[in-house]
């Protein structure tokens, strides 16, 4: 049976052997400076996560598994869900026993685009600066958003609902209040970056040095 694409976390990210990952949001900022010395800054474009994820040691056959679904994500459009292996959870809760059969949602958008609250947590539940929460929003493309949170909200209290974070990247226009939240495994959707792709070097018992660049699409 085909693929469904974008591929899930089961059928990507958690078969790749990850020896090392990098996630980041580079700004896409244009300079100009004015005969007075005034520096002039302008968005260009929203910030989107991208990175590269090197694979380690690979017996011929687990890396001939990898490589073929390396292979079908190659033709323009396919994308796959990518998450920060490093912090698969919050850093209090990685493996999600905390959160439970909770069903967090967004309770609060700022006007800022910057600050959120979360509803529907445990009381006590913490979340920590660097901590990742994704979300779909948009009605006719149905987008994906992953933020990382840069302000560390105290406890949950009675009620369930978050005291005020910030997050980053910005929110974009689209989301709203009631979408679900993903905190275990939060991840957004992504490209391989085209001929980014290192097969790497195998022989008679070992494949190393296979190593791909991803970036996130909001489509």
């Amino acid at each position: 049976m085909a693929f469904a694409f974008p591929l899930s976390v089961a059928n990507f990210m958690d078969i790749l052997p990850i020896e090392a990952i990098s996630l980041a949001t580079p700004e896409q900022v244009e300079i100009n400076q004015t005969g007075g010395g005034e520096v002039m800054q302008a968005d260009l474009a929203p910030m989107l996560w991208q990175g590269e994820i090197k694979l380690g040691e690979m017996t011929p056959n687990d890396a001939a598994l990898v490589t073929a679904r390396l292979d079908i994500l190659r033709p323009a459009g396919r994308s796959f869900y990518l998450y920060d292996t490093r912090r698969p959870g919050p850093l209090l809760d990685l493996t999600g026993a905390a959160l439970g059969a909770s069903t967090p949602t967004i309770h609060t958008l700022a006007a800022n685009n910057r600050d959120m609250r979360i509803q529907g947590l445990p009381v006590g539940y913490r979340l920590s600066v660097g901590d990742y929460l994704a979300f779909d929003y948009g009605t006719t493309v149905i987008r994906r958003a992953l933020h990382r949170i840069v302000s560390a909200p105290a406890a949950v209290p009675t009620g369930g609902i978050s005291p005020t974070f910030e997050v980053s990247p910005m929110i974009r226009p689209g989301a709203a209040v009631g979408a679900s939240v993903t905190l275990i495994d939060a991840a957004c959707k992504a490209l391989v970056v085209p001929n980014s792709i290192n097969v790497g070097v195998t022989s008679k018992t070992i494949t190393n040095g296979m190593s791909f660049r991803f970036m996130q699409t909001l489509r």
